[in-house]
């Protein structure tokens, strides 16, 4: 600790230089003579500006007192040479103020909280300085660590450890925590505020790694057979061996799908199993792992099971809880959620995968399948030839206008996933979980699926809340950042 803090006091000395200020260049009018036109130059030329500029100072002038050059001469060389400095100076300001901007601000295209992949060490995003900033260690680095890595889209925090702070950190560059300020569900920028980190200690975290496919690259049709090992967190939910719904692994103990999976008839715990492991779903198969669930949490406001008649699928998310932790292996992994506050781009792609019916009222699929759509926008796909402003701010679509490739029924709460590089690194995220629609793969009828980044907090509560409670459980609504 001693080492940390007499390294961070040292950082600050070394920084503490004055600087003297060049004084000032007087300004020199020009002879009428030598300006006469050129003040009326553009300043886009500025070899001509420097030619006159020559030519001014070469003019004769009358001697004063003995032979040689002129007071006046003399002092024409000393503006040339000044503003010459001046222009260099000014050039090189510029240069310098670029590399910085583009020093600091390279990395905007990323989520403002980040995890160095080479040390591990917090990083957040200061919009106001436009520089990345260490997070100064705290009594509460195990809450931080946490709430840092869910709104990066990792469920959770594995571990993490305090280290020196860097010796080229000033009064402002690090983000120290206001303790009482933190709570799940809230943005952790909310709870920092710059300092100079007296401590002299930051802090580094591990967080549970996702959205990777290890192996080399209610409704699917017009898709194609996925490659083993290619969707690593789908699972089958079975319920008295006969597969229901889709799912998605994003811990070693929590599966997304959706609330409709979950009917009065369907909520005997004991009677669900999930397949994983495998892009077929019958417990036959090679690498197939079948676990039982403990817990079945759904969204009390999912209005379908309040009242049958409402037309209303809006908050169609669930989580459940396995009764032991699964072992990570190349054909199964968990998904990335997405980042707080992420948002859905008219026009991206992304895959929704499931063991759906491959045409409308067909056979399920043996194996897999996957297709690739787009996202469509809201106003498209609220028109009155699509939904009809159906789609509530808790949903998206996501299809062709022409149909032909869709998700159909038995792939109810499957994933639907989008790869970006927010962390840097590749990684898929969960964008949807499969809805509703009318039909299969028909024309201005795509799919509909539940937002994901609307219900990160709802998903966070829901785990902390009943990670140790059997049984099915509705829960309301949490705070969405």
């Amino acid at each position: 600790m001693a080492s940390c803090i007499s390294q961070s006091s040292r950082s600050r000395v070394l920084h503490q230089k004055e600087f003297v200020q060049e004084p000032a260049v007087e300004r020199y009018r020009f002879e009428e003579a030598t300006n006469q036109g050129f003040e009326e130059e553009s300043l886009e030329s500025v070899p001509s500006l420097f030619f006159s500029f020559l030519f001014w100072i070469k003019m004769p002038e009358k001697k004063i007192g003995s032979p040689g050059m002129s007071i006046f001469s003399w002092c024409r060389v000393a503006a040339a040479v000044a503003l010459i400095l001046i222009i260099l100076g000014g050039l090189g300001a510029a240069i310098w103020a670029l590399v910085t901007y583009l020093r600091t601000t390279e990395d905007t295209g990323l989520f403002d909280v980040q995890v160095s992949a080479a040390d591990q060490r917090l990083r957040v995003f200061d919009s106001t300085q436009r520089r990345w900033k260490h997070v100064c260690s705290s009594n509460a680095n195990q809450l931080i660590a946490n709430i840092s890595c869910e709104e990066m889209g990792f469920v959770r925090a594995v571990n993490f450890s305090v280290t020196c702070a860097p010796d080229n950190g000033g009064d402002r560059d690090f983000f120290c925590v206001k303790e009482s300020e933190l709570t799940y569900g809230k943005k952790i920028k909310t709870a920092l505020y710059p300092c100079k980190c007296d401590k002299g200690q930051i802090l580094e975290v591990i967080c549970q790694d996702c959205g990777r496919r290890m192996l080399p690259e209610e409704r699917i049709v017009g898709g194609e057979d996925a490659r083993q090992g290619s969707w690593p967190w789908q699972v089958s939910l079975q319920y008295d061996g006969v597969h229901q719904c889709g799912g998605s692994i994003i811990s070693d103990r929590w599966i997304v799908s959706a609330a409709h999976c979950f009917p009065e008839r369907y909520r005997h715990v004991s009677r669900w199993r999930v397949l994983m492991g495998s892009i077929y779903n019958t417990p036959i198969r090679k690498n197939i792992v079948i676990a039982e669930v403990k817990t079945v949490v759904y969204h009390s406001s999912y209005l379908p099971f309040v009242d049958a008649n409402i037309d209303d699928n809006s908050r169609d998310i669930a989580v459940l809880a396995l009764t032991k932790p699964l072992q990570f292996t190349d054909y199964i992994q968990p998904v990335c959620l997405p980042t707080y506050g992420q948002r859905l781009a008219d026009g991206q792609m992304g895959t929704v995968t499931g063991w759906g019916n491959v045409e409308y009222y067909g056979t399920q699929a043996n194996a897999l399948q996957e297709a690739h759509v787009p996202i469509i926008s809201d106003a498209v796909c609220n028109g009155p030839d699509y939904y009809d402003n159906q789609v509530t701010t808790t949903m998206f679509c996501a299809g062709y206008e022409k149909g032909g490739t869709d998700s159909c029924q038995g792939d109810s709460g499957g994933p639907f996933v989008a790869a970006d590089v927010l962390s840097k690194t590749s990684r898929y995220r969960l964008l949807g979980v499969v809805s509703w629609g009318t039909g299969c793969a028909m024309a201005k009828k795509p799919g509909v699926y539940t937002r994901v980044s609307r219900f990160l907090p709802w998903i966070s509560t829901a785990m902390r809340m009943y990670e140790n409670s059997p049984g099915v459980h509705k829960m309301a609504r949490a705070v969405t950042p």
